[in-house]
């Protein structure tokens, strides 16, 4: 007789998420622990319900799984960031009846980053018998980052980065002068030059990193390539970034310093680095909003 598991925390379960139908495989057998009704669509038996290949209902297209979820008292699984898993439905019920935020029923966990805003749930995509345990976010209890910002407050954090780091005013010179410290014209040509040429990566690939936070999966076939690739990605949008930086600011990036009050900006160069700044920060936020359709890699 086959073994069935009931817990709904992903650290007991989440290595039997794609063994279901095994032979000799332990089963999920797991309801809803809010509603105490509905089981969740991780659960044995329940896979060729869930395919996404079966002609939608008309007027349903975009949610194709209601009816035969109806029918069989299923809900969709979603899973905190503590690692416990209950209904789509029920979750954002509970939502609705709160303050917005969300605490977990089974522990506690109150579902917020550190910079205070909530943390959604996250989607377990079931789609018939397609494999799911590299499809969403590493939870805490699993080893996975507490995260630190959502997408608002990681883009503010983001574009902070950006003006530093291609300001047309040394900010160095800046700061030596408001302590109330001497500055002169070598010292300003030789910090500008080691931003440029250093400083300047260095800050890109903070805002890579913020963008794609460094990637942590469950141990899986194919997480060991994607690793890989995610590293090779990393770095060909650092090197495109700080192509584009040099080509279009190179020459008024930190130009102005309070070691020359002679040294300005004409009116057209600070104009085209107004303009390069911001087709920086246009360009970083497509790759900011394209990295939200990665459902694998952050809450």
């Amino acid at each position: 007789m086959a073994k069935i598991q009931r817990s709904n925390y992903l650290p007991y379960i989440q290595h039997h998420l794609d063994t279901q139908g095994d032979e000799g495989s332990v089963v999920l057998d797991i309801q809803c622990g809010i509603c105490n009704e509905y089981r969740l669509d991780i659960s044995g038996g329940t896979r060729d319900l869930t395919s996404s290949s079966h002609p939608p209902t008309k007027h349903l297209e975009a949610h194709r799984y209601l009816p035969r979820y109806v029918q069989n008292g299923l809900e969709r699984t979603v899973a905190l960031a503590c690692g416990h898993v209950f209904g789509d439905r029920c979750v954002r019920d509970l939502q609705s009846k709160g303050s917005g935020d969300l605490v977990c029923p089974s522990c506690g966990f109150r579902a917020a980053y550190k910079c205070g805003h909530a943390i959604r749930p996250a989607l377990i995509p079931i789609d018939g018998h397609e494999l799911v345990r590299d499809g969403f976010p590493l939870t805490i209890s699993e080893g996975g980052e507490d995260p630190n910002n959502c997408l608002e407050c990681r883009w503010k954090l983001i574009r902070s980065n950006i003006r530093y780091a291609l300001a047309d005013e040394c900010i160095f010179c800046r700061q030596m002068d408001g302590a109330h410290m001497p500055v002169d014209k070598t010292a300003h040509r030789t910090h500008r030059s080691q931003h440029i040429d250093i400083g300047l990566r260095q800050t890109l690939e903070d805002v890579v990193v913020l963008i794609w936070p460094e990637f942590v999966t469950r141990e899986t076939t194919a997480s060991a390539a994607k690793a890989i690739e995610d590293g090779d990605r990393h770095q060909a949008h650092v090197s495109l970034l700080n192509a584009m930086v040099r080509s279009e600011l190179d020459e008024t990036i930190w130009y102005r310093t309070r070691a020359d009050k002679t040294m300005h900006l004409t009116k057209e160069q600070l104009k085209r680095h107004v303009q390069g700044v911001a087709a920086i920060e246009d360009s970083v936020f497509d790759l900011l909003m394209s990295s939200t359709r990665d459902p694998r890699r952050m809450w």
